[in-house]
């Protein structure tokens, strides 16, 4: 086979993939491997970027803005998802901390907890606090914003009883 048919192959499948979902470089980087030479997927990827169908930047922004307002996860977690889809870790740095600054992880914590609620309702002791609070962080909310939002949506005298150990 020659190298411009091994380009043009490898461009159709980058095509046919991009045309399913979006990735990351590293992603189709991945996903490309076994077709040619890897001087021949970089130039591939080159070209996809500049015809603004593969950036990591705006794949980082989106996915994140996704799992945090449609999935309910916090910026911890969304980080590392990110880092596991190939991105750069200051790409996904930069595209987590613009999402966050639009959506604020206080703002984030109260959304998904008014979902939860639908289905859960809030906790009134002990036990049931500190099970929520080991959720949010599995989840990759911040510690201050788990503390601060509950704080306004757990009532008054269910926190006294969790603050004094009843």
């Amino acid at each position: 086979m020659t190298e411009p048919d091994s380009d043009k192959k490898i461009m159709q499948k980058a095509g046919a993939l991009l045309a399913r979902r979006a990735y990351s470089r590293g992603e189709m980087r991945n996903k490309l491997e076994q077709l040619g030479e890897q001087q021949q997927i970089e130039l591939v990827l080159d070209r996809l970027e500049q015809l603004n169908l593969l950036n990591d930047f705006d794949y980082a922004y989106n996915s994140a803005c996704r799992w945090i307002k449609h999935d309910g996860w916090g910026p911890v977690r969304v980080y590392r998802r990110l880092l596991q889809r190939q991105l750069p870790g200051a790409t996904a740095e930069a595209a987590l901390q613009q999402v966050r600054h639009e959506i604020g992880d206080a703002e984030a914590l109260e959304a998904y907890l008014t979902k939860r609620i639908k289905t859960q309702p809030m906790p009134a002791h002990r036990k049931g606090i500190q099970k929520l609070i080991a959720s949010l962080q599995r989840r990759g909310y911040p510690h201050e914003a788990i503390w601060d939002v509950l704080r306004q949506k757990i009532p008054a005298g269910a926190w006294q009883n969790f603050d004094t150990g009843e």
